[in-house]
């Protein structure tokens, strides 16, 4: 072997191996993860409340199932792509919004209160939002959250007139 081609075998095999990529800055802040995390539960946890709507919420409650469970598969993607977690950080909590077992309870056994609790989980889901779309950075979020919160403001509105 010519000793010019030996030379470069053994500076390319002497070479620095190249620096492996700058890791990308995630688009996500704080509020964008806090908002998923907390929005996951906050849906998951009315779905069983819904099943037991009296008559006169019945198709309303149908409507806010079928919108809940879509968002879910919107804020499912946007944790994975965020890459946290599914677990529910918010196991346990008592929240506004927020169906607890307690409060499932209390909906089984009088299904009238159903619309106390509905009230107020379009309202505490539309501030949710509302505070997503004021300090989020995830572009993607914030126009998932855009979305929350005027499906909230409808949905309050007939909750209001039913």
């Amino acid at each position: 072997m010519p000793w010019g081609v030996s030379a470069l075998l053994l500076l390319a095999g002497c070479a620095a191996p190249a620096p492996p990529p700058a890791p990308q800055a995630s688009p996500f802040n704080a509020t964008d993860t806090a908002w998923v995390q907390l929005m996951i539960p906050m849906n998951e946890q009315l779905l069983p409340a819904l099943d037991v709507a009296p008559a006169p919420l019945a198709e309303f409650a149908r409507e806010l199932r079928a919108s809940h469970e879509t968002e879910l598969v919107h804020l499912r993607q946007l944790r994975d792509r965020a890459g946290l977690p599914d677990t529910n950080v918010h196991a346990g909590h008592q929240m506004p919004g927020l169906v607890s077992a307690a409060d499932l309870l209390a909906i089984r056994t009088d299904p009238s209160s159903l619309a106390k609790k509905l009230h107020e989980h379009l309202d505490q889901t539309a501030k949710l939002a509302r505070s997503e779309l004021e300090n989020g950075t995830d572009a993607a979020t914030k126009e998932f959250a855009a979305s929350v919160e005027s499906s909230r403001r409808d949905q309050l509105t007939r909750l209001g007139q039913g």
